[in-house]
């Protein structure tokens, strides 16, 4: 059994891969000794342990080597070629550690060149292709199960809170379906839960389900625990082809888990460029105004203040015509950075056109908005920008205006009245000299 369910070399390759600082000999000796132990624990001697420890870990050095050639979108299954590329690594693996794995099969246990060498390299095979992919993407970050309990907490009926898990269910309902109905073609029951799952998971939950279920399959299969199978095949054949098909199943849903990730990381690119300025990384003018009267009604209903900052930049024109447009975009991205590093999680921050910023600060009074508003003014006035070309040498230094309005919300506040009167006390802040905070 410890052969069929062997994970330690696609987890250890996904370690040494994922954590660059590990790769080093005294990492590489522990885990020598570790195959050793285990081997010896199980009833092999010193010569067949170190033997079979050689040809794990050249099965591993051999992976992780040509994984770490992938680009990181490939790497983290981010692409649709990303699954090919592992296949080919797994390919490469297997076939190294199976080379030496079937010296020590034909050495010390009796067994043919190419039957050793099959044995050995179809379980490592399987073995990359089901378990590699989830030891590559899987993350141990709260947020994970943070997800999925809101997931249950938010849905609004006992068949939302089901729902979510149905292809899951599908994937026990499968399982049974080999276990009870058996026959030859037992082995591809769990397909259509499995690209069910691929289609509305995330990839590394894919993974992970599509993992323990070719386990479960090659435990069943191997042990001859199906029902109707064919009794007049040759034992190690037998065992070769069901890891073969095992792993080959498994490279369709994760294919298709693959293809779906990078689809929603391109959407997630796609919006978030449709709604952030270029420039500074900032919300854009309509996706400042569309979050910013969302966050109006939500603090109208919790009858709490919202104060509104509206930020220019003293002399702007002057900064392009002295120093160059290159300059002014250094400074626009300069002052979105400070802007950035003053305001909390929950605080709205957009680009409202030109040199001109805005602030949505919920839950603050004058007072607090005023402070965070000076402190910006302060590091803005403080900070000493390079010029460019010709003018790399000369550094410069620029201020800020600023206009702030708070208001406790009701049903009939309105985001763009309090944007204009911020913008009105703004320019009197620059009718007053600039460089200051004028406050309502």
């Amino acid at each position: 059994m410890l052969a069929a369910l062997w994970p330690a070399n696609a987890i250890l390759s996904a370690i040494l891969v994922r954590n660059r600082q590990l790769d080093r000999l005294l990492v590489w000796l522990a885990a020598a000794v570790a195959y050793v132990g285990a081997d010896i624990i199980t009833g092999s001697s010193v010569v067949v342990s170190l033997l079979l420890a050689v040809a794990n870990l050249s099965g591993v050095m051999v992976a992780v080597v040509l994984l770490r050639r992938l680009p990181n979108e490939d790497k983290s299954l981010l692409r649709p070629l990303s699954i090919r590329y592992l296949c080919v690594i797994g390919f490469f693996s297997s076939a190294t550690s199976g080379a030496i794995g079937a010296v020590a099969s034909v050495l010390f246990f009796g067994s043919e060149p190419v039957m050793g060498f099959l044995f050995w390299a179809s379980a490592e095979f399987a073995n990359f292709v089901v378990i590699l992919p989830f030891a590559l993407t899987v993350s141990l970050r709260a947020h994970v199960l943070r997800d999925v309990i809101m997931m249950w907490r938010g849905a609004p009926s006992a068949w939302e809170k089901i729902k979510p898990y149905a292809p899951v269910l599908g994937v026990i309902l499968s399982l049974l379906l080999v276990q009870f109905v058996g026959g030859p073609g037992a082995i591809v029951f769990p397909v259509p839960a499995l690209l069910w799952c691929a289609l509305v998971y995330p990839l590394q939950v894919t993974a992970f389900i599509i993992f323990l279920v070719s386990q479960s399959l090659i435990y069943v299969l191997e042990f001859n625990l199906v029902y109707n199978l064919p009794t007049n095949m040759d034992a190690y054949w037998a065992v070769v082809s069901t890891r073969l098909g095992i792993a080959l199943l498994a490279i369709g849903p994760l294919t298709v888990a693959s293809i779906n990730a990078a689809r929603t990381v391109l959407l997630s690119q796609l919006d978030h460029a449709a709604h952030h300025d270029f420039l500074t990384g900032l919300l854009s003018r309509r996706a400042f105004v569309n979050q910013g009267n969302e966050l109006v009604v939500r603090l109208a209903a919790e009858q709490h203040n919202l104060c509104v900052v509206l930020i220019d930049i003293d002399h702007f024109k002057q900064i392009n015509d002295n120093h160059g447009h290159a300059a002014g975009d250094i400074v626009l991205a300069e002052v979105a950075d400070i802007l950035r590093r003053h305001v909390q999680e929950h605080d709205l921050i957009g680009r409202l056109g030109g040199e001109e910023f805005a602030l949505l600060l919920p839950y603050v009074s004058l007072q607090e908005a005023e402070h965070i508003a000076q402190e910006i003014r302060n590091a803005v006035a403080g900070a000493s920008i390079s010029g460019i070309g010709n003018k790399a040498d000369a550094r410069f230094r620029i201020t800020i205006s600023a206009g702030i309005v708070c208001r406790k919300m009701t049903p009939f506040s309105n985001l763009d009245h309090l944007i204009l009167e911020a913008d009105r006390l703004m320019y009197e802040a620059k009718r007053a000299g600039r460089n200051r905070v004028l406050t309502s």
